[in-house]
């Protein structure tokens, strides 16, 4: 038995794969792969913030995840301003009957900078940060904090070995935080969901073509060579997404107005006759979504690997599911702990990139400098209005930019890496065949040139 049947007749293959997909970690961080997500981040945030900068606040200041607050909660908050703008800022007076969260905050900020080292500035700082917690967040802000939150989740989770809260985070990630956003902003959520969509997608195929690329052979792509074979076949990467969703969508639409026949006496009883219909066409359509859902991790690899179309791609991990579903999850268990281990590693890296430099700083400086952390924290997002602080603001925000590229980079090499070692057990395939394929000349078959 060959090495390829040995491969797809086993399903203890991905434990001695783990290590061959953890390559990833290594790969992710190349240059090329890091202008990539760099650009992938840029186009993800900055439409983002320009949201946000012409809509304003749009959710309570608890996140997206808890409950909508109440007039009850509302006025508790305004109290709590009240109260602080009394006691630490008298003299300032504020128009219309309810007070901005965000100015008494910067003038609580403004207060503490001139008291200095008087006692009474640190509790003029904590009233500041007590008010900054009230400001309502823009939907953008919204959805990174709760990201970033759910990212920090399998952090914390993955350093103490507790699959608990790194199962939650993922699921966060994919699954709460995208349903409550559509909940509470659907505009938004719709409109920036289509362009996340867009860009995850094209960038996700870029990287998986890299990816694909160093394995085969072939040698390590240039970042315009990535992004080139990307934009070549965006529309495939697009609708291997967009098509299931898209069937689903108008076959739900059929039954949905199949439901007008029981408007009527006469209608509902041909309704319920024939109310087999409904039921084959919602079962089509529940079984498009099904096959969209397993698929999706793996379409731009498959897109990347082997070239297929939108269709095929979105099939592909769902195909290979059901031709062996332990195998499909133990690969993507396998998948995910080496993503978590990942963001570690980014975490640490942020941590260097920012923290320990702002420390440092502001202890040479004796508390002078503008500090800034990476701004997804609600309390630190907002433009400084100083200029110094401006600039250290957009040099650390260009560093979030960074390791987020980073996590897509991760992200995308992960599953490339996984989607091969799917299909060399479910194919047959080694994992260094790459499209277009190149098969070698069988010689035995090639007539002899007559010696001259």
């Amino acid at each position: 038995m060959d090495s390829s049947a040995r491969t797809a007749a086993s399903d203890a293959v991905p434990f001695s794969r783990i290590a061959w997909i953890a390559g990833a970690l290594s790969s992710a961080v190349q240059p090329s792969r890091l202008w990539v997500g760099f650009l992938a981040a840029l186009l993800l945030w900055i439409p983002g913030l320009v949201w946000d900068r012409a809509v304003g606040p749009a959710i309570d200041p608890p996140g997206l995840l808890a409950e909508p607050w109440d007039d009850i909660e509302r006025d508790d908050s305004q109290r709590t301003l009240r109260r602080l703008a009394v006691i630490h800022v008298p003299e300032l007076t504020f128009e219309g009957a309810v007070l901005p969260a965000r100015e008494l905050a910067a003038a609580l900020e403004a207060r503490a900078d001139e008291l200095g080292r008087d006692p009474q500035a640190d509790k003029v700082r904590a009233a500041a940060r007590r008010a900054a917690s009230l400001v309502p967040l823009t939907s953008f802000q919204a959805l990174a904090t709760a990201e970033a939150d759910a990212a920090s989740a399998i952090v914390d989770g993955a350093l103490a070995l507790d699959v608990r809260p790194v199962a939650a985070g993922f699921r966060a990630a994919v699954i709460d935080i995208p349903v409550a956003c559509f909940r509470r902003d659907t505009v938004f959520a719709c409109a920036y969901g289509a362009w996340a969509t867009l860009v995850l997608l094209v960038m996700c195929g870029a990287l998986a073509r890299m990816e694909v690329s160093q394995l085969s052979g072939r040698g390590v792509l240039s970042a315009r060579a990535g992004l080139t074979f990307a934009a070549e076949r965006w529309n495939t990467l697009v609708l291997s997404w967009a098509a299931p969703v898209g069937i689903a969508f108008i076959l739900g639409l059929a039954c949905w107005a199949w439901g007008f026949l029981f408007r009527a006496e006469f209608g509902g009883w041909v309704g319920a006759a024939l109310y087999v219909l409904p039921l084959a066409v919602g079962a089509v359509a529940g079984l498009s979504l099904l096959v969209a859902s397993l698929g999706a991790p793996f379409t731009p690899a498959a897109v990347a690997c082997d070239g297929l179309d939108s269709l095929d791609a979105s099939q592909r991990g769902a195909i290979y599911f059901l031709a062996r579903p332990l195998l499909w999850v133990i690969v993507l268990l396998a998948s995910l702990t080496v993503i978590a281990v990942g963001l570690v590693i980014l975490r640490l890296f942020g941590w260097c990139l920012t923290a320990f430099p702002a420390a440092m700083v502001d202890l040479g400086a004796g508390g002078t400098a503008p500090v800034h952390s990476i701004p997804l924290s609600p309390t630190r997002w907002s433009v400084p209005l100083e200029p110094r602080s401006a600039i250290v603001w957009g040099w650390v925000l260009l560093a979030a930019f960074l390791v987020t590229g980073a996590s897509v980079s991760l992200v995308a090499g992960v599953l490339t890496r996984a989607y091969l070692a799917l299909r060399e057990a479910c194919d047959g395939q080694p994992t260094d065949a790459a499209w277009p394929y190149e098969v070698p000349i069988d010689v035995s078959d090639v007539p002899r040139t007559p010696a001259a």
